[in-house]
C-alpha cells in the first residue's frame, strides 16, 4: 500500500506484492537453466553439426545469458519487495526502477523466444532428437510464460488509474498520498463500477430493472470503497491480521473444553462464540433476558423443512452434493423430452425437469404434491415452488437463494426500504431488493389462486415458507406481507442475510420466524453498518501492524491449510508493536490517509446507528457452533446450538469457515447431526467476551 505507479498510472497491485511471484518464477528458471546446462554440457561439440545446429547451439548460450540476467533480476525484485511493512513503504522506493530493467530484458528475451520457436520447429529437424525437444520444451515455457504474465497485467490493470502529469511528476513508485477524492473522481468510479456490472451482464438481458440494479449497486460500491487505496493483498493481509486478533482475544476462552464431548439435550449456558453491537436507540439490551423460542422451532421440524429450502436449487446442488452419483440418480426421475408436452404448473425448467427431479430428491414427496414450479429468474423476481407435506400436515413455499448473477443484482441493491407492520409503532425499514422479490412471489400466489387451490387439496394445513441465503431473506419478508391473511403461518430462514430488517420488525417476527445460521457465515453478519466496522478493523490493523506483507499471508495461507489456530502469537504479539517501524515521510503521510479513513468509518457506524438506519437478521435466531474448533483436517465437526438474539449477529467474524459456513449442504449436515443426537438447543446465553470481540 499504497498501488504501484507506472507508465503514468496507478495499477492494482502493491511494491510488496513481487515476493511470492518473483520466488516461483526464480524457481521455474533455475530449473529451466539446470535442464538447458545439463543439455548443453553433455553432449559434445559433434551434436551441433547437424543442419540448424549452429542456429541451435546459439540459441541455447544465449537462453542461458538471459535465464541468468532474469533470476538476478527477479531475487533482487523479491529481496526488495520484502522490505518494510505494509505502511512503510520507504525500503521500497527502488524497486519500480527494477522493474522498468526487467520489462526491458522482456523484450530481447521475446524476440529470443520467437527465434526459438523457428529454429527448434523449422530449421534443425536433422539434430538429435533429445537436444530439439529440450529446445522445443524451452520455448514452449517461456510462451506459457508470457501468456502468465499478459494475464497477470491484466488483472493488475486499474481502469480508474489513469494519473495526471503532476501526479506521476511528484510520486515515480506510489500515488500520490495526499490527493483527495473528489466529485469528479466519484461519477468516475461510479460509472466504472457501472461498466463492469454491465461487462459480468453481458450475455444477460439488460432491461429496466437491471439497469436499476446496476445504478444502485454501483452507488453503494463506490461510497463504500471511497478512501485509501488499498490493493486486494492489502484487504487480504488486514483480514488475515483481524482474523488473529479476534482469536488471540475470545479463542481460548471462547470455546470451554467441557464441551469436547457432545452432550446433546443440556441447557447449560455457554459464552457467546459470535457477537454484536450492542443495542442502540432504547432497545432493550439482549443480554439481559432469556431467549425463548416457539413451540414447534424443534430441531426435527428445522431439519426437515431445510430439505425444502435445499430442493429450490435444483439440480445444480443435488449434483455438487452428490458428485459421484448425482447425475445417475436424477437420470432415474427426469422425464426425457418433457418440454414438449410441459406441464402449465412447471414454469421454465429445462426439457427434462431435472429441477423438478432434484425436488422430489431432497423433499421425497410424490409427483402429485408438488403443485407449482417457477423457475423464471430475473431482477427481483427469483425462483420457489408451492408443495404439499403430508407429513407434517402442511402446504410450503420454498424460496431459491442466490444461483445466478440476476440474484446477485438482487442481493446488492441493499438501500433500505419501508414496509407496513400492523403491530409496529412505525413504519420497518427492509431490504429493498428482497422485498420486490417478496412482492413478486405474493403477486404469483394470488395469480389463479395457486395457495388456495394447494389448501383445497390439504384441508385443515398450515402454510410454512421456507428458504436458504437469498431465499431465506426473501421468505422472511414474504410472511409478513402473508401473516394478515394466514395467522398461523411460519417460516423458516436458513443463513438469511444480516441486512435485513430493522430492529423493531426483526422483533415483531419472532413469533414466526425461525433463523439459522452456521458457525462464522459471513451472510447473517452482512449489513452497511458491519461492513463499515470490517473495513474499519481493516485500516486499524494495517496501520499498527510491521509485519511485512509476504509474512501475514504465508501464516494465513499456513493456517487455511494446516488448521493451526492454537498459536497465532507470531502474528497476533507483533500487530501492534509499533517501537521498530520507520517511517520516511511519505510512509508518514500514507498512516495520516489511514488514520483519516478509520475516523470516517466510526462516524459512518455512528451515523447508521443513529439514523436507525441498522439491519439485523429475522425472528428468532438458532446458532449452529463447532464444539471443538482444534478438530484435525478432514474430521467431521461435532456440533452445538445455541438461541440468539438478533444483535449478536452485528459484528463480522474473520476465518477460513466464513463462507463455506454459509453453504447449503454444510448447514444441513448440521442439522441432520443435531437432529439425530435429539440434541435440545440451549435457551440462555451469557454476554461474556461480547465487547471484547466487538471491540477487535
Amino acid at each position: 500500500m499504497p498501488a504501484l505507479t507506472a507508465f503514468g498510472r496507478r495499477w492494482s497491485v502493491g511494491t510488496d506484492d513481487f515476493v511470492f511471484p518473483g520466488l516461483l518464477e526464480i524457481f521455474v528458471r533455475v530449473v529451466w537453466l539446470i535442464a538447458i546446462s545439463i543439455v548443453y554440457n553433455y553432449h559434445g561439440s559433434t551434436v551441433w553439426d547437424c543442419n540448424g545446429g549452429g542456429f541451435l547451439k546459439g540459441y541455447y548460450i544465449g537462453l542461458l545469458l538471459l535465464l541468468c540476467i532474469c533470476i538476478v533480476l527477479s531475487a533482487v525484485i523479491v529481496f526488495i519487495s520484502m522490505k518494510g511493512s505494509i505502511t512503510n513503504v520507504g525500503p521500497r522506493e527502488k524497486l519500480v526502477l527494477f522493474l522498468y530493467i526487467k520489462i526491458a530484458i522482456s523484450v530481447p528475451e521475446l524476440i529470443w523466444n520467437i527465434l526459438g520457436t523457428y529454429w527448434s520447429f523449422s530449421e534443425s529437424k536433422e539434430c538429435q532428437r533429445s537436444v530439439v525437444w529440450t529446445a522445443r520444451g524451452a520455448v514452449i515455457s517461456g510462451w506459457i510464460l508470457a501468456v502468465i504474465v499478459i494475464i497477470g497485467v491484466i488483472v493488475v490493470f486499474d481502469p480508474l488509474g489513469k494519473q495526471s502529469r503532476k501526479d506521476c511528476n511528484t510520486t515515480r513508485l506510489q500515488s500520490d498520498p495526499t490527493a483527495q477524492v473528489t466529485d469528479s473522481a466519484m461519477v468516475a468510479s461510479r460509472k466504472a463500477w457501472e461498466k463492469r456490472l454491465r461487462f459480468l451482464c453481458c450475455c444477460l438481458i439488460c432491461d429496466d430493472q437491471s439497469k436499476d440494479a446496476f445504478k444502485d449497486i454501483s452507488k453503494l460500491l463506490t461510497e463504500f470503497f471511497k478512501g485509501p487505496y488499498l490493493v486486494p493483498t492489502d484487504v487480504a493481509a488486514g483480514l488475515i491480521l483481524v482474523q488473529n486478533l479476534q482469536e488471540s482475544l475470545v479463542g481460548g476462552a471462547q470455546y470451554d473444553k467441557s464441551y469436547a464431548t457432545f452432550s446433546p439435550n443440556t441447557h447449560e449456558a455457554i459464552s457467546s462464540s459470535s457477537s454484536g453491537l450492542a443495542c442502540q436507540n432504547g432497545r432493550p439490551k439482549s443480554n439481559s433476558r432469556p431467549t425463548e423460542p416457539q413451540p414447534w422451532m424443534t430441531m426435527d421440524l428445522i431439519t426437515h423443512y431445510m430439505k425444502f429450502a435445499l430442493g429450490s436449487y435444483g439440480w445444480p446442488l443435488y449434483v455438487f452434493d452428490n458428485l459421484l452419483t448425482g447425475v445417475c440418480r436424477l437420470c432415474g426421475a427426469c422425464r426425457c423430452f418433457a418440454c414438449m408436452k410441459a406441464s402449465p404448473n412447471i414454469i421454465h425448467d429445462n426439457c427434462c425437469m431435472c429441477n423438478t427431479a432434484a425436488i422430489r430428491k431432497y423433499t421425497e414427496l410424490p409427483t402429485e404434491d408438488i403443485e407449482y414450479v417457477n423457475y423464471h429468474n430475473e431482477v427481483y423476481e427469483i425462483p420457489f415452488y408451492i408443495a404439499i407435506d403430508r407429513k407434517y400436515q402442511a402446504v410450503v413455499v420454498s424460496v431459491r437463494g442466490t444461483l445466478s448473477f440476476k440474484d446477485v443484482l438482487t442481493d446488492m441493491t441493499a438501500d433500505c426500504d419501508t414496509i407496513e407492520m400492523s403491530s409496529c409503532d412505525r413504519d420497518s425499514k427492509v431490504h429493498k431488493g428482497m422485498l420486490q422479490a417478496a412482492e413478486y412471489i405474493k403477486s404469483k400466489l394470488e395469480e389463479n389462486d395457486r395457495l388456495q387451490f394447494a389448501f383445497q387439496k390439504a384441508q385443515g394445513s398450515r402454510l410454512v415458507i421456507t428458504g436458504h441465503s437469498l431465499g431465506a431473506g426473501t421468505a422472511a419478508l414474504l410472511s409478513i406481507l402473508l401473516k394478515p391473511d394466514y395467522p398461523d403461518l411460519i417460516c423458516f430462514a436458513f443463513s438469511p442475510p444480516g441486512g435485513l430488517l430493522s430492529y423493531n420488525a426483526s422483533v415483531h417476527c419472532k413469533e414466526y420466524v425461525c433463523s439459522v445460521v452456521l458457525g462464522k457465515d459471513i451472510i447473517p453478519r452482512l449489513g452497511l453498518t458491519s461492513m463499515e466496522d470490517l473495513k474499519f478493523k481493516v485500516y486499524r490493523a494495517i496501520r499498527d501492524t510491521n509485519l511485512p506483507k509476504y509474512r501475514i499471508l504465508a501464516g494465513g495461507v499456513w493456517q487455511l491449510i494446516c488448521g493451526c489456530f492454537d498459536d497465532n502469537s507470531g502474528l497476533s504479539n507483533r500487530m501492534l508493536n509499533g517501537e521498530n517501524l520507520i517511517h520516511d515521510s511519505r510512509s508518514m503521510v500514507i498512516r495520516e490517509r489511514l488514520e483519516e479513513s478509520i475516523q470516517e468509518s466510526i462516524l459512518k457506524m455512528q451515523q447508521f446507528k443513529d439514523g436507525n438506519t441498522q439491519l439485523y437478521p429475522p425472528g428468532q435466531v438458532l446458532h449452529i457452533q463447532e464444539v471443538d474448533r482444534e478438530r484435525r483436517c478432514f474430521e467431521t465437526p461435532s456440533y452445538y446450538a445455541e438461541w440468539k438474539e438478533v444483535d449478536e449477529f452485528g459484528t463480522i467474524l474473520v476465518g477460513p469457515d466464513m463462507f463455506s459456513d454459509h453453504l447449503p449442504n454444510n448447514v444441513f449436515d448440521a442439522l441432520d447431526q443435531l437432529s439425530k443426537k435429539n440434541f435440545t438447543p440451549r435457551k440462555y446465553r451469557t454476554s461474556q467476551n461480547r465487547e471484547a470481540i466487538t471491540d477487535v
